[in-house]
């Protein structure tokens, strides 16, 4: 029970998004561009749907950026032969706005 005036353990506002990690390999250099795009989650999806993207400077600022919004236990090291695959790879986080804009996204 809280106390009057208190509001609780209630966590920033949060909202479910779809992360696409993929990988775009750049035929001139042979090194590849880790890619994220992000959209809100919705149980229909539209040829309307805003999906915004960020792109990572290297792997490193991949790992970085991903790994603090990922659950405990969870590394996007062990999914990156997923990423540089054709498909890329999709993860599904509840994000609040501060964690959802270091991945592109924009109200």
């Amino acid at each position: 029970m809280s106390r009057p005036g208190q509001k609780g353990n209630l966590g920033p506002h949060r909202r479910r998004y779809v992360i696409h990690l993929s990988c775009a390999n750049d035929d001139v250099s042979l090194t590849g561009h880790y890619i994220a795009r992000i959209r809100l989650w919705s149980v229909r999806s539209g040829a309307h749907e805003k999906t915004q993207e960020h792109a990572f400077m290297d792997e490193y600022e991949l790992i970085e950026t991903i790994n603090p919004l990922l659950p405990h236990g969870s590394d996007v090291r062990d999914v990156l032969s997923h990423v540089e695959s054709p498909d890329g790879f999709l993860y599904l986080l509840y994000l609040s706005s501060e964690e959802a804009g270091s991945l592109g996204w924009r109200e």
